[in-house]
């Protein structure tokens, strides 16, 4: 169930920052993605715990995916 504070526009408009900062780092270009994140922190401070429990989770099944490919080769 999502909270008041994920429905706030500060909240999704930080959220889409981190996205997009996380794809901008993935590409290599760390410069624009750290002043994304600090641009998406400065709306919503707790979105780098939120974004760091995504990215964890997203690695979880990404690892999981890798090991069950593995395994049925």
């Amino acid at each position: 169930m999502t909270g008041k504070h994920e429905q706030s526009p500060e909240h999704k408009k930080a959220h889409d920052l981190a996205e997009e900062a996380i794809d901008k780092a993935a590409q290599g270009d760390t410069a624009d993605a750290k002043k994304m994140v600090e641009e998406a922190k400065k709306l919503d401070p707790k979105i780098a715990e939120e974004m760091g429990r995504e990215v964890e989770s997203d690695r979880r099944k990404a690892e999981a995916f890798r090991d069950k490919d593995t395994s049925e080769r």
